[in-house]
């Protein structure tokens, strides 16, 4: 148990938390070309050198976090970030829950279809499937507009393109520079926007210093032409990206092209520290909660001990581990900085801590009751019973299960995405993103995931023929 906290303490001292000093730190959905995107290791974009401006003028540091679009404005409302920036349209909803700047750039709201699909207008698509981005402007648009179709909402724009490619919908609805970039030779925009508005950043509502700093820096950069030199340069970024052809070039474009491996290593890197000191906090919680129980069954002791264990055990499994993890960032940790990736160890600590439990109490109630009385009648008390007869027969047969609970770990952690954890599954979002092929990400990410778990049941059995000798 001792080795366990110190094991614990380390993570915690690695990963560290607090408040961000002198730091202004931005919350935006790096998919988002021209706007925020990925290159070579960087989330670049014409927001970002917009932010970056605002940060010079400020004197302050840039510190730039990518998470789900749906999220940006919980970020910056609980003040985990100070501002927010993804192609963000001004709506009366929004603006109940944060402030925003002076628009920076127009926006036009297209409509893409599939070549001779027989859409030019609107009006043609009633009765249709149109998908767009969850909580974008053109999700509000059609849901408050057009009663007559059915609205598919993906978490990701490039999700939606593939929809169309797909034919699982007959159009998607979203920004025009965008779309230029993510529709190939098989689609093409319909002629009239379906509407169009602004862009602006957003603020945590009462920072009126920082939305007045931000709305001196955008005019400046409005009125100097600065901001439509950053759209066409990073409209422009991406030539030349795909020269190489055939399997072996789609691979280089896919991976190593402008440093697209970095994801995936750190990726990995967060999956691994985080699943492994998730599975030390579980087994930590979960010996006291299954202890706990099996102490009060056996002595009547403390019972408001278990009474609190087994409402951990059922809150936790009752409830998903996505929302877990949101209620502990956005909610538990609302004023504190925290270091996301500590976030993440804490709130997968908890979740698997309550299966742990059930685990342990299991293998506890798995050894025979002869080998308590036996132990009760050589004098032994509670406690030494179960550290030294009940507690090792137990470990031989919750080995498979604890296994089987850390593997689980490892591939649950790719919700981590919400809070803006860079772990595996979001890495290959990552790279889709910059070269809008889904396919060889997802699949190189699966055999990444596919060799962990074979390592980790190869250790396993090894250690459960170990344990079997040494019982033998």
């Amino acid at each position: 148990m001792k080795k366990l906290l110190l094991l614990l303490c380390a993570i915690f001292l690695l990963t560290g938390c607090g408040k961000e000093k002198n730091k202004l730190i931005l919350s935006t959905e790096a998919g988002f070309a021209p706007y925020e995107y990925y290159s070579n290791g960087q989330i670049v974009g014409v927001d970002i050198d917009i932010a970056k401006k605002i940060a010079e003028y400020l004197d302050m540091d840039l510190v730039i976090k990518d998470v789900a679009f749906d999220s940006i404005i919980s970020e910056v409302k609980t003040g985990k970030s100070d501002i927010g920036a993804a192609g963000i349209s001004y709506t009366e909803e929004r603006e109940k829950e944060v402030d925003f700047t002076i628009d920076y750039a127009e926006s036009k709201q297209v409509i893409i279809v599939n070549k001779n699909s027989g859409f030019y207008t609107m009006n043609d698509l009633a009765n249709q499937k149109i998908a767009v981005q969850l909580g974008s402007v053109a999700d509000d648009y059609l849901t408050t507009n057009y009663e007559n179709i059915s609205i598919i909402r993906e978490k990701k724009f490039l999700a939606a393109i593939q929809d169309l490619k797909d034919n699982k919908v007959a159009a998607v609805v979203m920004d025009e520079l965008p779309a230029t970039k993510l529709i190939d030779d098989t689609m093409f925009i319909l002629r009239d926007p379906l509407f169009t508005d602004s862009y602006g950043m957003i603020i945590r509502k009462g920072n009126s210093e920082l939305l007045a700093a931000a709305n001196i820096v955008i005019k400046k950069l409005k009125d100097s032409g600065e901001i439509n030199n950053y759209i066409l340069y990073h409209l422009g970024i991406d030539e030349g990206q795909n020269e190489k052809s055939g399997i072996i070039g789609r691979i280089y474009n896919s991976i190593i092209y402008d440093g697209r491996y970095k994801f995936i290593l750190e990726g990995l890197k967060n999956t691994l520290f985080i699943a492994l000191g998730a599975v030390l906090i579980g087994i930590f919680l979960g010996i006291i909660a299954a202890i706990s129980n099996n102490i009060y069954l056996n002595t009547g002791k403390f019972k408001l001990l278990n009474l609190l264990s087994k409402a951990y055990v059922t809150i936790i499994r009752g409830t998903p581990s996505t929302l877990q993890l949101m209620i502990i960032y956005y909610v538990i940790f609302k004023q504190t900085n925290i270091n996301i990736v500590l976030v993440g160890i804490i709130a997968f600590g908890i979740n698997s801590g309550a299966y742990v439990a059930e685990i342990i109490r299991a293998g506890l109630n798995s050894v025979d009751k002869g080998q308590w009385e036996a132990g009760y009648s050589l004098g032994l008390n509670y406690s030494q019973v179960i550290r030294k007869i009940i507690m090792p027969q137990s470990i031989k047969n919750i080995l498979p299960a604890l296994g089987n609970e850390f593997v689980t770990l490892v591939k649950e952690t790719s919700i981590g995405a919400y809070i803006g954890i860079i772990e595996l599954t979001k890495a290959s979002d990552i790279i889709a993103s910059r070269t809008y092929d889904y396919f060889l990400p997802l699949i190189l990410i699966a055999l990444i995931y596919l060799i962990i778990t074979l390592f980790l049941s190869k250790l396993i059995n090894m250690l459960e023929v170990r344990l079997n000798n040494v019982r033998n």
